[in-house]
């Protein structure tokens, strides 16, 4: 483990796994079975901050600080810059977990000591490189900290509905980077697997116009929602997700399914669309579904499955230059895919609704301790670069495509 603080992805990305791993073990899996709950009222607001200001933004700090070498041709993150940024954030899930018992400046300076020394070091680097394209990523880090820092005020005086606004508008800002990243990055990866294959199938398009086009009216739904303008919002996001499943029907996807690694990539960001379908419809009421329940499919199979499927790129490096899932990778996965089922299913099945969520809660779990133990080798040693990205056999431009999802 000498090696361990070389690459800032190793304790970034090992953060973010424990953090979704401890977190629902303790609330509610551990908490149904007797433990105590974390020390914030309602819990429920505890385990919304931590999946998206804990989990999801550590995995966002290891995925933009390994890219960050590749847009400014400089050292990535090491020593105790790193150490640090990782210190506070431990500290800073400490200090959510006594919300009740702290000052509320303790939570929220830790807190906002993460996003703040984040926005700091891609702010500094970018531009020292000039990369003032990837600024857009620094507005999505400082955006998602102004939000953390809101929703501890308001949970601080006991506004549990404004914190619940804030998380759909988190939860937004997230499919937005989650579409961006992964109709570059899917595509990409599928398109060198199937080259390195010798595959003479069909080539896999892309559709730059209509992604921006989707890219565009996700922005505007985001927009006009906060705005007063709900109905229009939820019009438009159904049919933005009608229009990404038309936007995967150049990937390859049946093809790519024989590739663990791809099938992932593939099956997470397939929630995208049918979430977004999904919260659009029953925003404008032509399905009676609740949308907390709803909101899963987002949650744990396009948030929480792309950060696994493309984290796990990682720890999937082979001595010959190509990736390979394990079986803890696969089996991680799938766990978490069943779990997104079992979450969707209460509202079809009341009178079993408790043994679903704490089936989900099981699955969740178990999900996460096989993926962490097939992670563990990608911890120690030399680091492999690129760290997403395994040999390629295609073009120079074709390349850059793929190692600019990085």
């Amino acid at each position: 483990m000498s090696r361990f603080w070389d690459a800032p992805y190793r304790p970034l990305f090992l953060a973010a796994f424990l953090c979704a791993l401890l977190s629902v073990a303790w609330w509610p899996l551990g908490v149904g079975f007797g433990l105590p709950g974390p020390d914030f009222a309602p819990a429920v607001l505890w385990h919304v901050h931590e999946l998206f200001f804990g989990f999801a933004a550590a995995a966002i700090g290891g995925y933009l600080l390994t890219a960050l070498p590749g847009w400014t041709a400089r050292p990535p993150l090491q020593g105790a810059g790193l150490k640090a940024l990782v210190v506070v954030w431990i500290l800073a899930r400490i200090a959510t977990a006594k919300f009740d018992a702290l000052p509320l400046i303790i939570p929220l300076a830790l807190n906002a000591g993460v996003f703040a020394g984040l926005a700091g070091i891609l702010c500094h680097q970018l531009a020292a490189a000039r990369a003032y394209r990837k600024l857009g990523y620094l507005a999505a880090v400082l955006g998602l900290g102004l939000c953390e820092a809101l929703f501890l005020i308001e949970a601080a005086a006991g506004n549990i509905w404004n914190c619940l606004d804030l998380a759909h508008m988190v939860l937004t800002g997230m499919l937005l980077l989650l579409f961006f990243v992964g109709t570059r990055a899917v595509p990409a990866f599928t398109r060198n697997w199937l080259a390195q294959q010798g595959d003479t199938g069909p080539p896999v398009r892309t559709a730059p116009r209509l992604r921006s086009l989707l890219l565009g009216m996700l922005l505007l739904g985001l927009a006009l929602k906060p705005a007063g303008f709900a109905e229009a919002a939820y019009a438009i996001w159904a049919a933005t997700g009608v229009m990404m499943l038309w936007c995967m029907r150049g990937w390859r996807t049946g093809t790519a399914l024989f590739n663990p690694l791809l099938a992932a990539q593939h099956l997470a960001f397939l929630w995208l669309p049918l979430g977004t379908l999904a919260f659009g419809v029953i925003g404008l009421g032509l399905v009676d579904y609740p949308v907390p329940a709803a909101i899963h499919a987002l949650t744990i199979g396009a948030m929480t499955g792309l950060i696994m499927a493309i984290s796990g790129r990682a720890g999937s490096h082979r001595p010959d230059g190509k990736m390979r899932a394990g079986a803890g990778f696969t089996v991680g996965c799938a766990l978490i895919w069943l779990a997104v089922w079992a979450r969707l299913a209460p509202p079809f099945s009341l009178a079993f609704a408790d043994s679903l969520i704490t089936a989900t809660a099981l699955l969740w779990c178990l999900g996460w301790l096989a993926f962490i133990t097939a992670f563990l080798p990608a911890l120690s040693g030399p680091v492999r670069r690129p760290v997403l990205s395994g040999r390629s056999l295609r073009s120079s431009d074709s390349v850059s495509a793929e190692r600019s999802a990085e």
